[in-house]
Protein backbone atom coordinates (compact mmCIF):
# COMPACT_ATOMS: atom_id res chain seq x y z
CA UNK A 1 0.00 0.00 0.00
CA UNK A 2 3.05 2.16 0.76
CA UNK A 3 4.27 2.15 -2.91
CA UNK A 4 0.42 2.69 -3.94
CA UNK A 5 0.75 5.82 -2.02
CA UNK A 6 3.92 6.82 -3.34
CA UNK A 7 2.95 6.19 -7.13
CA UNK A 8 0.00 8.06 -6.65
CA UNK A 9 2.05 11.25 -4.95
CA UNK A 10 3.81 11.40 -7.96
CA UNK A 11 1.50 10.94 -10.78
CA UNK A 12 -0.61 13.27 -9.89
CA UNK A 13 1.92 15.76 -8.16
CA UNK A 14 1.79 17.83 -11.49
CA UNK A 15 -2.13 17.99 -11.16
CA UNK A 16 -1.88 19.43 -7.93
CA UNK A 17 -1.53 23.08 -9.69
CA UNK A 18 -4.89 22.10 -11.52
CA UNK A 19 -6.90 21.01 -8.49
CA UNK A 20 -6.48 23.65 -6.88
CA UNK A 21 -7.16 26.06 -9.54
CA UNK A 22 -10.59 24.75 -9.91
CA UNK A 23 -13.00 25.97 -7.40
CA UNK A 24 -16.79 24.15 -6.76
CA UNK A 25 -17.58 27.97 -5.22
CA UNK A 26 -16.72 29.92 -8.16
CA UNK A 27 -18.62 27.53 -10.42
CA UNK A 28 -21.62 27.43 -8.22
CA UNK A 29 -21.74 31.41 -8.68
CA UNK A 30 -20.69 30.99 -12.40
CA UNK A 31 -23.84 28.43 -12.86
CA UNK A 32 -25.80 31.58 -11.50
CA UNK A 33 -25.01 34.05 -15.07
CA UNK A 34 -28.62 34.55 -16.23
CA UNK A 35 -30.55 37.04 -18.40
CA UNK A 36 -28.07 38.11 -20.44
CA UNK A 37 -29.86 39.15 -23.60
CA UNK A 38 -32.53 40.65 -21.23
CA UNK A 39 -30.34 42.91 -19.76
CA UNK A 40 -28.35 43.64 -23.37
CA UNK A 41 -31.79 44.63 -24.79
CA UNK A 42 -32.36 46.79 -21.93
CA UNK A 43 -28.73 48.85 -22.47
CA UNK A 44 -29.59 48.79 -26.00
CA UNK A 45 -33.07 50.15 -25.65
CA UNK A 46 -31.06 53.32 -24.24
CA UNK A 47 -30.15 54.19 -28.05
CA UNK A 48 -26.22 55.59 -28.52
CA UNK A 49 -24.97 56.19 -25.34
CA UNK A 50 -21.94 58.92 -26.55
CA UNK A 51 -20.79 61.05 -23.78
CA UNK A 52 -22.56 63.91 -22.71
CA UNK A 53 -25.82 62.62 -24.30
CA UNK A 54 -29.29 62.57 -22.66
CA UNK A 55 -28.72 58.22 -23.28
CA UNK A 56 -25.56 58.39 -21.65
CA UNK A 57 -26.92 59.94 -18.09
CA UNK A 58 -29.86 57.50 -18.12
CA UNK A 59 -27.70 54.78 -18.50
CA UNK A 60 -25.43 55.97 -15.46
CA UNK A 61 -28.80 56.48 -13.68
CA UNK A 62 -29.89 52.67 -14.83
CA UNK A 63 -26.10 51.66 -13.47
CA UNK A 64 -26.21 53.65 -10.36
CA UNK A 65 -29.77 52.04 -9.37
CA UNK A 66 -29.36 48.78 -10.26
CA UNK A 67 -25.62 48.30 -7.76
CA UNK A 68 -27.78 50.61 -4.77
CA UNK A 69 -30.10 47.82 -5.20
CA UNK A 70 -27.64 45.32 -4.76
CA UNK A 71 -26.28 47.03 -1.63
CA UNK A 72 -23.22 48.82 -2.91
CA UNK A 73 -22.88 52.79 -2.23
CA UNK A 74 -21.88 53.96 -5.59
CA UNK A 75 -19.37 56.66 -6.23
CA UNK A 76 -19.69 59.16 -9.51
CA UNK A 77 -15.90 59.98 -10.49
CA UNK A 78 -16.52 63.19 -12.27
CA UNK A 79 -14.58 64.81 -15.31
CA UNK A 80 -15.33 67.19 -17.89
CA UNK A 81 -15.07 66.37 -22.19
CA UNK A 82 -15.28 69.46 -23.61
CA UNK A 83 -17.25 71.54 -21.33
CA UNK A 84 -19.34 68.76 -20.18
CA UNK A 85 -19.29 66.55 -17.25
CA UNK A 86 -18.93 62.80 -17.61
CA UNK A 87 -18.97 60.56 -14.92
CA UNK A 88 -17.12 57.10 -14.28
CA UNK A 89 -19.18 54.61 -11.91
CA UNK A 90 -16.97 52.98 -9.32
CA UNK A 91 -18.19 50.14 -6.52
CA UNK A 92 -16.14 48.23 -4.20
CA UNK A 93 -16.95 45.06 -2.68
CA UNK A 94 -14.12 44.85 0.06
CA UNK A 95 -12.06 41.89 0.85
CA UNK A 96 -10.06 40.60 3.93
CA UNK A 97 -7.60 42.73 3.02
CA UNK A 98 -9.27 46.09 2.33
CA UNK A 99 -5.38 47.40 0.86
CA UNK A 100 -4.62 45.34 -2.37
CA UNK A 101 -7.41 45.58 -5.50
CA UNK A 102 -8.54 43.45 -8.20
CA UNK A 103 -10.10 46.17 -10.58
CA UNK A 104 -12.53 45.33 -13.23
CA UNK A 105 -13.49 47.99 -15.96
CA UNK A 106 -15.69 47.72 -18.82
CA UNK A 107 -17.20 51.78 -20.29
CA UNK A 108 -20.37 52.41 -20.43
CA UNK A 109 -20.37 55.17 -23.25
CA UNK A 110 -20.74 54.48 -27.42
CA UNK A 111 -19.77 56.04 -30.45
CA UNK A 112 -22.24 58.74 -31.82
CA UNK A 113 -23.72 56.68 -33.80
CA UNK A 114 -24.02 53.53 -32.28
CA UNK A 115 -26.98 51.54 -30.05
CA UNK A 116 -23.07 50.14 -28.76
CA UNK A 117 -24.81 46.51 -27.66
CA UNK A 118 -21.50 44.32 -27.93
CA UNK A 119 -19.26 47.61 -27.53
CA UNK A 120 -20.34 47.91 -24.75
CA UNK A 121 -23.15 46.80 -23.54
CA UNK A 122 -21.20 43.52 -23.40
CA UNK A 123 -18.75 44.73 -21.15
CA UNK A 124 -21.47 46.00 -18.53
CA UNK A 125 -23.80 43.87 -18.19
CA UNK A 126 -20.53 41.62 -17.39
CA UNK A 127 -19.84 43.93 -14.84
CA UNK A 128 -23.35 43.99 -13.32
CA UNK A 129 -23.45 40.01 -13.32
CA UNK A 130 -20.05 40.27 -11.64
CA UNK A 131 -21.00 42.81 -8.90
CA UNK A 132 -24.52 40.41 -8.25
CA UNK A 133 -23.01 37.35 -7.92
CA UNK A 134 -19.50 38.25 -5.89
CA UNK A 135 -21.28 40.73 -3.31
CA UNK A 136 -21.76 37.51 -0.73
CA UNK A 137 -18.57 35.75 -1.65
CA UNK A 138 -15.93 36.21 1.36
CA UNK A 139 -12.43 37.49 -0.25
CA UNK A 140 -9.25 37.59 0.22
CA UNK A 141 -8.77 40.88 -1.73
CA UNK A 142 -10.88 43.76 -2.55
CA UNK A 143 -12.67 44.14 -5.79
CA UNK A 144 -13.60 47.45 -7.31
CA UNK A 145 -15.85 47.87 -10.41
CA UNK A 146 -15.50 50.83 -12.68
CA UNK A 147 -18.52 51.51 -15.51
CA UNK A 148 -15.60 54.25 -17.21
CA UNK A 149 -17.18 56.77 -19.49
CA UNK A 150 -15.69 58.63 -22.39
CA UNK A 151 -13.72 56.07 -23.72
CA UNK A 152 -14.52 56.32 -27.17
CA UNK A 153 -13.19 59.93 -27.31
CA UNK A 154 -9.53 58.20 -26.29
CA UNK A 155 -9.57 56.77 -23.17
CA UNK A 156 -10.42 59.65 -21.25
CA UNK A 157 -12.31 58.17 -18.48
CA UNK A 158 -9.77 55.17 -17.19
CA UNK A 159 -6.84 58.31 -18.33
CA UNK A 160 -8.64 60.55 -15.40
CA UNK A 161 -9.25 57.69 -13.08
CA UNK A 162 -5.81 56.77 -13.35
CA UNK A 163 -4.48 60.36 -12.90
CA UNK A 164 -6.69 61.59 -10.66
CA UNK A 165 -8.53 59.43 -8.13
CA UNK A 166 -7.02 56.08 -8.04
CA UNK A 167 -5.10 56.05 -4.72
CA UNK A 168 -1.34 55.48 -5.47
CA UNK A 169 -1.26 53.45 -1.95
CA UNK A 170 -3.44 51.05 -3.49
CA UNK A 171 -2.10 47.41 -4.59
CA UNK A 172 -3.55 46.44 -7.54
CA UNK A 173 -3.27 43.00 -8.04
CA UNK A 174 -4.45 43.33 -11.43
CA UNK A 175 -6.54 45.46 -13.92
CA UNK A 176 -9.11 43.41 -15.73
CA UNK A 177 -10.85 44.79 -19.03
CA UNK A 178 -13.93 43.99 -20.33
CA UNK A 179 -14.83 45.24 -23.98
CA UNK A 180 -16.39 43.85 -26.64
CA UNK A 181 -17.57 40.38 -25.24
CA UNK A 182 -20.40 39.31 -27.11
CA UNK A 183 -19.70 37.27 -30.14
CA UNK A 184 -20.80 37.36 -33.46
CA UNK A 185 -24.13 35.87 -34.87
CA UNK A 186 -23.45 33.09 -37.49
CA UNK A 187 -19.84 33.26 -37.02
CA UNK A 188 -17.59 30.69 -35.14
CA UNK A 189 -17.79 32.18 -31.49
CA UNK A 190 -15.98 29.15 -29.53
CA UNK A 191 -12.67 30.87 -29.03
CA UNK A 192 -11.67 33.99 -26.78
CA UNK A 193 -9.28 36.56 -26.89
CA UNK A 194 -7.66 36.75 -23.93
CA UNK A 195 -5.02 40.05 -24.17
CA UNK A 196 -2.07 40.49 -22.06
CA UNK A 197 1.17 43.19 -22.39
CA UNK A 198 3.33 42.73 -24.82
CA UNK A 199 5.90 45.37 -24.30
CA UNK A 200 3.10 48.38 -24.16
CA UNK A 201 4.66 51.78 -22.57
CA UNK A 202 6.58 50.13 -19.53
CA UNK A 203 8.14 46.48 -19.57
CA UNK A 204 8.64 45.90 -16.11
CA UNK A 205 4.88 44.85 -16.05
CA UNK A 206 4.76 42.32 -19.27
CA UNK A 207 5.98 39.26 -17.49
CA UNK A 208 2.75 39.59 -14.45
CA UNK A 209 0.84 39.92 -16.88
CA UNK A 210 1.43 37.22 -19.07
CA UNK A 211 0.93 35.23 -15.87
CA UNK A 212 -2.28 36.91 -15.37
CA UNK A 213 -3.44 36.21 -18.84
CA UNK A 214 -2.16 32.51 -18.51
CA UNK A 215 -4.56 31.96 -15.55
CA UNK A 216 -6.96 33.44 -17.82
CA UNK A 217 -6.84 31.07 -20.13
CA UNK A 218 -6.90 28.26 -17.92
CA UNK A 219 -10.16 29.75 -16.21
CA UNK A 220 -11.87 29.98 -19.15
CA UNK A 221 -10.93 26.29 -19.75
CA UNK A 222 -11.72 25.32 -16.16
CA UNK A 223 -15.62 26.99 -16.14
CA UNK A 224 -16.71 27.56 -19.35
CA UNK A 225 -16.76 26.05 -22.86
CA UNK A 226 -14.75 28.57 -24.99
CA UNK A 227 -11.06 28.01 -26.22
CA UNK A 228 -8.92 30.94 -25.24
CA UNK A 229 -6.43 32.33 -27.17
CA UNK A 230 -3.84 34.57 -26.60
CA UNK A 231 -3.93 38.42 -28.28
CA UNK A 232 -2.56 41.53 -27.42
CA UNK A 233 -3.32 44.22 -25.11
CA UNK A 234 -4.32 47.59 -27.38
CA UNK A 235 -6.64 50.66 -27.52
CA UNK A 236 -9.03 50.44 -24.32
CA UNK A 237 -9.52 50.99 -20.78
CA UNK A 238 -6.59 49.34 -19.24
CA UNK A 239 -4.11 50.88 -21.58
CA UNK A 240 -3.47 54.43 -18.69
CA UNK A 241 -3.17 51.46 -16.04
CA UNK A 242 -0.75 49.61 -18.10
CA UNK A 243 1.71 52.79 -18.46
CA UNK A 244 1.56 53.71 -15.04
CA UNK A 245 2.70 50.19 -14.48
CA UNK A 246 0.22 48.07 -13.59
CA UNK A 247 -0.54 44.69 -14.16
CA UNK A 248 -3.41 44.34 -16.77
CA UNK A 249 -4.95 41.82 -18.51
CA UNK A 250 -8.79 41.56 -20.77
CA UNK A 251 -11.26 39.99 -22.62
CA UNK A 252 -12.30 40.54 -26.27
CA UNK A 253 -14.36 38.23 -28.69
CA UNK A 254 -12.27 36.73 -31.33
CA UNK A 255 -14.87 36.04 -33.91
CA UNK A 256 -15.05 39.48 -36.37
CA UNK A 257 -17.56 42.28 -35.85
CA UNK A 258 -15.94 44.42 -37.75
CA UNK A 259 -19.19 44.98 -40.02
CA UNK A 260 -21.13 46.11 -37.11
CA UNK A 261 -19.12 47.79 -34.93
CA UNK A 262 -19.17 51.51 -34.57
CA UNK A 263 -22.53 52.01 -36.55
CA UNK A 264 -26.02 51.88 -35.92
CA UNK A 265 -25.91 48.16 -36.38
CA UNK A 266 -24.33 47.39 -33.10
CA UNK A 267 -27.43 45.42 -31.84
CA UNK A 268 -27.85 42.53 -30.19
CA UNK A 269 -29.98 41.18 -32.75
CA UNK A 270 -25.97 40.48 -34.54
CA UNK A 271 -24.45 39.07 -31.65
CA UNK A 272 -24.44 35.95 -30.28
CA UNK A 273 -26.01 35.88 -26.94
CA UNK A 274 -25.05 32.50 -25.76
CA UNK A 275 -21.45 32.88 -26.83
CA UNK A 276 -22.28 36.29 -24.24
CA UNK A 277 -23.33 34.55 -21.40
CA UNK A 278 -20.33 32.11 -21.38
CA UNK A 279 -17.84 34.93 -22.02
CA UNK A 280 -19.16 36.72 -18.94
CA UNK A 281 -19.22 33.71 -16.90
CA UNK A 282 -15.58 33.68 -17.52
CA UNK A 283 -15.18 36.88 -17.03
CA UNK A 284 -17.25 36.21 -13.41
CA UNK A 285 -15.05 33.45 -12.72
CA UNK A 286 -11.74 34.93 -13.30
CA UNK A 287 -12.99 38.09 -10.86
CA UNK A 288 -13.80 35.96 -7.90
CA UNK A 289 -10.11 33.78 -8.50
CA UNK A 290 -8.48 36.84 -8.67
CA UNK A 291 -9.78 37.78 -5.40
CA UNK A 292 -9.47 34.52 -3.76
CA UNK A 293 -12.75 33.46 -2.31
CA UNK A 294 -12.17 32.68 1.36
CA UNK A 295 -13.46 29.02 3.12
CA UNK A 296 -14.86 30.66 5.79
CA UNK A 297 -17.89 31.39 3.78
CA UNK A 298 -18.66 28.26 4.34
CA UNK A 299 -21.96 26.73 6.42
CA UNK A 300 -19.49 25.13 8.36
CA UNK A 301 -15.63 25.15 9.06
CA UNK A 302 -15.86 21.60 11.07
CA UNK A 303 -15.12 19.17 8.02
CA UNK A 304 -12.99 16.11 8.55
CA UNK A 305 -13.10 13.16 6.08
CA UNK A 306 -11.38 9.58 6.65
CA UNK A 307 -9.54 7.82 5.76
CA UNK A 308 -7.54 9.62 3.41
CA UNK A 309 -6.74 7.70 1.02
CA UNK A 310 -9.53 6.28 0.94
CA UNK A 311 -9.69 2.22 -0.78
CA UNK A 312 -12.82 1.64 -0.41
CA UNK A 313 -15.33 3.20 2.03
CA UNK A 314 -14.89 6.64 4.14
CA UNK A 315 -17.19 8.79 6.06
CA UNK A 316 -16.92 12.36 6.45
CA UNK A 317 -18.19 14.58 9.64
CA UNK A 318 -19.43 18.11 9.06
CA UNK A 319 -20.95 20.95 12.00
CA UNK A 320 -25.31 21.64 11.76
CA UNK A 321 -25.89 19.28 8.74
CA UNK A 322 -27.88 15.53 8.69
CA UNK A 323 -28.02 14.50 4.71
CA UNK A 324 -26.31 16.83 2.08
CA UNK A 325 -24.87 16.37 -1.33
CA UNK A 326 -21.37 15.59 -2.26
CA UNK A 327 -19.68 16.20 -5.56
CA UNK A 328 -16.60 14.68 -6.75
CA UNK A 329 -14.51 16.81 -9.08
CA UNK A 330 -11.77 15.37 -11.11
CA UNK A 331 -8.01 17.96 -11.79
CA UNK A 332 -9.75 19.86 -14.49
CA UNK A 333 -12.70 20.12 -12.60
CA UNK A 334 -14.93 17.74 -14.50
CA UNK A 335 -18.08 16.56 -11.85
CA UNK A 336 -17.33 12.73 -11.89
CA UNK A 337 -19.64 11.73 -9.05
CA UNK A 338 -22.42 12.79 -6.89
CA UNK A 339 -25.27 11.75 -4.20
CA UNK A 340 -26.86 12.30 -1.89
CA UNK A 341 -25.97 10.56 1.63
CA UNK A 342 -26.09 11.34 5.41
CA UNK A 343 -23.29 12.65 7.48
CA UNK A 344 -21.29 10.26 9.20
CA UNK A 345 -22.03 6.90 7.33
CA UNK A 346 -20.06 4.85 5.14
CA UNK A 347 -19.84 5.72 1.61
CA UNK A 348 -18.40 3.60 -1.21
CA UNK A 349 -15.28 4.59 -3.16
CA UNK A 350 -17.08 6.10 -6.98
CA UNK A 351 -16.10 3.67 -9.73
CA UNK A 352 -13.46 6.29 -10.82
CA UNK A 353 -9.63 5.66 -11.24
CA UNK A 354 -7.07 6.51 -8.66
CA UNK A 355 -6.08 9.80 -8.40
CA UNK A 356 -6.59 13.27 -6.38
CA UNK A 357 -9.62 15.01 -6.48
CA UNK A 358 -11.78 17.70 -5.03
CA UNK A 359 -14.60 16.57 -2.56
CA UNK A 360 -17.10 19.26 -2.36
CA UNK A 361 -20.20 19.34 -0.08
CA UNK A 362 -23.99 20.99 -0.54
CA UNK A 363 -26.36 21.51 1.22
CA UNK A 364 -29.96 19.72 -0.56
CA UNK A 365 -30.54 22.55 -2.31
CA UNK A 366 -27.39 22.89 -3.57
CA UNK A 367 -25.79 25.37 -1.42
CA UNK A 368 -21.58 25.43 -1.50
CA UNK A 369 -20.29 24.01 2.28
CA UNK A 370 -16.98 23.18 2.03
CA UNK A 371 -14.50 21.13 0.13
CA UNK A 372 -11.44 19.07 1.19
CA UNK A 373 -9.03 16.92 -1.03
CA UNK A 374 -9.87 12.99 -1.13
CA UNK A 375 -7.24 10.86 -2.86
CA UNK A 376 -8.21 7.87 -4.34
CA UNK A 377 -6.58 4.84 -3.36
CA UNK A 378 -7.08 0.66 -4.23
Amino acid sequence: MQKVYLLIILCFSVNIVLAQRYSPVIAQQVKKVANIPEKLLTYEDFGPKFTGSLANSLVNKWLTTYYQNLGYQVVQDSFKVRNQWASNIIIEKLGADTSTWVIVGAHYDSVTDSYGANDNGSGVVATMEIARLIAEIPTQLSVRIINFSAEEQGLLGSEHYVANTLNPNDNISVMLNLDQLGGTRYQDNSKITCERDEGNRVSTNDEMSFKKTDTLAQIFRDYTVLEPVFGPAFSTDYMPFEKNGYVITGIYQESDYSFFSHSLSDRVFNMDTDATSQVIQGALAASLYFARPLDNGSVSSNFFLFPNPAKSNFHFLVDGQDKVLYKLYNSIGQEVASEEVFVGTKIPVPSVSNGLYTFSIYTIEESYINSTKLIIAR
